[in-house]
Formats: C-alpha cells, sequence, structure tokens
C-alpha cells in the first residue's frame, strides 16, 4: 500500500486529532496506528511532516500561538 493511500481517507479533523494526541497527549505511534487504522509508515510520515503538510504547519502554527499566549 502507498504510504498516503491510508491518509487519504482520514479528514483534517482526524490529521490535528492525531496531532495532538501526539505532541500534547503522548500517545505512542503504534496506539495512533491502530486507532485510526493507518500503517506505521504513514504514520511516521505524517508525524514528520512529510504528507499532509498544511495540516502539520498549521497545528504546528497554533501549538506555538498557544505556548507563547500562555
Amino acid at each position: 500500500m502507498d504510504s498516503r493511500s491510508d491518509l487519504i481517507k482520514l479528514g483534517d479533523e482526524d490529521i490535528y486529532l492525531i496531532l495532538y494526541l501526539w505532541k500534547v497527549k503522548g500517545y505512542e505511534t503504534k496506539e495512533l496506528a491502530q486507532r485510526f487504522h493507518i500503517s506505521a509508515e504513514s504514520l511516521e510520515d505524517l508525524l514528520s511532516g512529510h504528507v499532509r503538510r498544511d495540516c502539520y504547519r498549521g497545528f504546528n502554527r497554533i501549538e506555538k500561538y498557544l505556548v507563547e499566549t500562555y
């Protein structure tokens, strides 16, 4: 399976939730892959910002703003 094909089925809300659960809540990648039914390779690509870049950048901007503000 292409590493991006299983991420295509996920909406932006799911991508933001994955990033939140990983970065803020500390979920393990294995838990996230199982919960969202995506491959470990796809998840690594997402968490490193190689795929779904718009969501990745947006999440990082929001996180940076919140850290600086609060």
